[in-house]
């Protein structure tokens, strides 16, 4: 059904968008980059627009075709991971609004972490919305639950860091919670993908 492949290519051009304003949270948070912060929190107006109009379309589709078998399941299961993918974007324009915060101050400690966390959030994100075009994988979901743990692992190790230099100092409070708040919100797009992956694999949506 020509309809359906073409909602398809919609939410995948979505995920493009959202892994693209993800990647970039990050290089500015990396690179302490105010400008392409900002560039962020304006581009996520694009991706709630593209949400708005891949549900409206789903919506449209199943009420005009009345699809049945896959094509439903594809319908349904793409409106609500276009709902994901917006929360996605939303947690990039977190990570955004926290850099441009960051960038007033000097650096408290070099960032090790959170770039490893985000590169593989960064990867899940790409292997999950291929699920969506794809034949699930069991192999490629082992691997994301192998992903989100490791990320688990990082998130607490950070926090246990950070909370040493709040300690230390009531001057690194601010900037501590802070990258606190961040690894909150790469972990928070690691339990998205799986979430996801998990609905191709037949789970359900949360």
């Amino acid at each position: 059904m020509a309809v359906v492949e073409n909602y398809k290519d919609s939410l995948m051009k979505m995920g493009i968008l959202v892994i693209d304003l993800f990647d970039k949270s990050i290089y500015a948070l990396i690179n302490r980059d105010s400008e392409m912060a900002k560039k962020v929190i304006s581009d996520d107006k694009l991706a709630d627009e593209m949400r708005d109009k891949i549900v409206e379309d789903g919506i449209l589709i199943i009420g005009e075709y009345a699809p049945i078998g896959k094509p439903l399941v594809q319908i349904t299961n793409g409106i609500w991971i276009a709902n994901v993918l917006e929360m996605i974007g939303d947690n990039s324009k977190k990570i955004s609004y926290h850099t441009i915060e960051l960038t007033k101050e000097p650096m408290l400690k070099p960032l090790v972490d959170l770039p490893k966390m985000a590169s593989i959030a960064e990867g899940m994100l790409r292997k999950s919305m291929t699920f969506y075009n794809s034949n699930f994988n069991e192999r490629i979901m082992d691997e994301l639950v192998e992903n989100e743990v490791e990320v688990d692992d990082l998130s607490e190790r950070i926090e246990d860091e950070l909370k040493l230099y709040m300690m230390e100092s009531s001057k690194n409070v601010s900037r501590a919670l802070r990258l606190i708040m961040i690894s909150k919100s790469i972990e928070e797009v690691t339990d998205f993908c799986l979430k996801i992956s998990s609905l191709q694999a037949g789970g359900g949506a949360f």
